[in-house]
Order: structure tokens, then sequence, then C-alpha cells
């Protein structure tokens, strides 16, 4: 079955609740989760995100089975993330980065059976957001109370660092800890230069 990575549409929107609610956050068993699993946001989010964000979604002839959600600089900074970053134990000099162009990776989920897709998308997504200016990209990734492992490979391979962990409290779930990755972009375009990076992805263009 062929997938297609290609950049979302207003009418993708539920599709994103319909895999939101595919992929609970099981605190049973404390295990882990390669599609993800996403918190808290409803249907006027996404078309919000799609219309203001970089989103892109994987497709199939059944429909969307994925997606990726970038935040811009602007979003960035007037989001709950930004202002919970002084709360964050931090292994790099924060307001060396602060002044940069920087964009987050704000949400990565896919049906099961979708591994390579995954990687496909998220170049994509990211290789999108660099070549439109920014410099860095900061994502989280939860640790307890279950490892959340969808995003953990694709931050590997482009370069990616350890930057940081945070404590927070959700609403209904109780403590989250998450540990914060940064990518550069220029370490991400000299690795796709160098087809280090995953060289089937290196010529694709968005769809």
């Amino acid at each position: 079955m062929s997938t297609i990575i290609r950049r979302a549409l207003p009418e993708d929107a539920a599709a994103f609740v319909q895999i939101k609610d595919q992929l609970p956050l099981k605190l049973s068993d404390g295990g882990s989760t390669k599609g993800g699993f996403l918190l808290g946001t409803d249907l006027k989010t996404y078309q919000s995100y799609i219309q203001n964000a970089y989103c892109l979604v994987a497709a199939t002839e059944q429909g969307v089975v994925g997606f990726g959600i970038l935040l811009p600089d602007r979003l960035l900074r007037e989001s709950e993330v930004w202002k919970k970053r002084h709360r964050a134990a931090w292994y790099i000099d924060l307001p060396f980065y602060e002044k940069q162009n920087l964009c987050y990776f704000e949400q990565l989920a896919f049906l099961p059976g979708h591994r390579k897709t995954v990687l496909k998308l998220s170049y994509t997504l990211v290789k999108w957001a660099f070549e439109e200016g920014h410099q860095t990209l900061f994502a989280t990734t939860v640790n307890k109370p279950v490892l959340n492992l969808a995003a953990i490979p694709f931050i590997k391979a482009a370069g990616g660092i350890h930057a940081g962990n945070i404590d927070e409290v959700y609403p209904s779930i109780g403590a989250i800890n998450s540990d914060i990755y940064l990518m550069a972009s220029g370490l991400f375009f000299q690795k796709s230069a160098a087809h280090s990076l995953y060289p089937l992805f290196a010529a694709n263009a968005y769809v």
C-alpha cells in the first residue's frame, strides 16, 4: 500500500483527532509507545495548527495514517511550552538559543505499522522549517509514566542532542517527566548533503 506525504488540509483536522483518540497515554503498564501519544489537543486547535504552523500528513488510499506538526518561531513564543521553559533543567546555554529563529516539534503521531513513513515525514517537516530560515528546533519526548519513542530515532539520526529535562503535571494524568532535545539546522543539512541522513528522503519535495 503506497503512502504519500503532503501538506495538511483543513479537512484533515478530524483525522488528527481520530488518530489522537487511538493513541491514548496508557498509565497502567509503564511501557513504551512508538506511535506517540497526544495530550489535550481538540479539533479547533488542530484546525489552527493546519492554518498557521507547519503540518504534514501521511496518507494512503484509506485515509490519513499519521501527521506531524512544527510550530514556527512566532507560535512557539506564544505557547505554553515557551512560558514553561524556565522550569526545565537545561544542559545548554538557553539565552544563546533564545535569540535565534526557533521552531518546536509540537506533535508526531502515527497508527501502527508505518515506521518508515514516520522517518520520511519527520525529515520532510524539519527540512521545510529549516529551509524557511529557522535555525534551531526543540522537541520534547516523554519518559514517565511511559516512554514516547515516536520521534527519537529521527532526532538522533539528525544529530539532535539531549538539551534538558522537565517535570510537569497534567490534569487527569498527573506527573510527567520529559527529555528536551535540540536539533541545529547546520548539522541537519550537513548530514543531508553527506547522504548520511536517510538518503532515500534527500531528493523528496513536499507533495
